[in-house]
């Protein structure tokens, strides 16, 4: 019996000195980084293998949230609009309700923002005034402008679907092309991994940002308080962060419950406009700030191997 307490001990004292190696390493790997980073600026092209879009601001952290999928049922767009904060609608064009519940949210003071439908590489069914790879350049101008003009009043958009769409050059091109000349600005939805729509957008001088997670990717309510939690870590280690939901009766029952409860996560709702505005303009400031906390929690939150993902349109 001694011999047994004596190993587990051991075995105590192995993990608390493993935990304090650990620590050790990652504020020596902290100092190291901020170090070379004060002294080499990164070079013109060069990336961080995720790199963050948002700057890390001093106040309190600001999260987005877009309702996407506006225009089909005309209830929950409704009780969607109902919802208090400076939620972002995104309504795709040419659905049975969009027009009138994107004037309703839009006439309610709530930003709106169009939801273009791009072609997807896992779905066959595209909506009413959705853009595809097999388009000409006229046809792609085109049907955007059908698209924007349906809805006057969006001062953004961001991609339905689009799996495949936001991985060809040429089509996005076309469509950032036709945009630039406009205020818009762009939410990738990044329903697919490797999606150029981000890049392309900054090409043309097109202001945007990318999606940082789905709300409600999975509509358990569990699931939707634990990518909640994620959302307001990201926040508080970027500064801010962007999450997309959708109109389903669980996820509209926890914004209804969790929006006005906010200040107690220390993280505060804005329009997504409001984080376009205040986009860094060079990658160095864009850096968050890695304590060893944010570090245990970037690993918390790192994506599955691309083999384990699917794309979510």
């Amino acid at each position: 019996m001694a011999v047994v307490k004596q190993q587990q001990s051991n075995n105590l004292d192995f993990a608390k000195v493993s935990t304090w190696l650990i620590r050790c390493l990652l504020t020596f790997t902290i100092v190291a980084a901020n170090t070379t980073t004060a002294q080499e600026p990164p070079l013109a092209g060069q990336q961080l293998a995720i790199a963050p879009t948002h700057l890390p601001y001093k106040e309190k952290a600001k999260i987005a949230i877009i309702i996407d999928d506006i225009g089909y049922n005309r209830k929950a767009g409704e009780k969607a609009i109902n919802l208090p904060g400076a939620l972002t609608y995104a309504v795709i064009p040419f659905t049975p309700f969009g027009r009138s519940l994107g004037e309703q949210a839009h006439f309610s003071e709530k930003e709106v923002i169009l939801h273009l439908p791009m072609e997807s590489s896992v779905r066959d069914k595209l909506d009413d005034g959705g853009i595809t790879t097999q388009q000409s350049k006229y046809e792609v101008k085109d049907t955007l402008r059908d698209s924007l003009n349906k809805l006057p009043f969006v001062v953004g958009f961001n991609n339905h679907m689009g799996s495949l769409l936001t991985t060809d050059e040429k089509a996005m091109s076309w469509i950032m092309e036709e945009v630039s000349a406009t205020p818009l600005f762009f939410i990738d939805s990044m329903t697919n991994p490797q999606s150029i729509a981000y890049e392309t957008a900054n090409e043309f001088g097109v202001p945007s940002l990318r999606r940082d997670i789905f709300l409600d990717a999975d509509p358990h309510p569990v699931k939707i308080e634990k990518a909640f939690k994620r959302l307001v870590r990201i926040a508080k280690r970027m500064g801010s962060a962007i999450a997309i939901a959708h109109p389903y009766p669980n996820t509209l029952e926890f914004l209804e419950a969790k929006l006005p409860k906010l200040h107690q996560h220390g993280v505060v709702l804005v329009n997504v406009s409001e984080l376009i505005s205040g986009a860094p303009t060079s990658a160095a400031a864009r850096q968050p700030i890695w304590t060893a906390q944010a570090i245990l929690d970037h690993l918390v939150d790192l994506p599955s191997p691309a083999s384990q993902r699917f794309a979510i349109d």
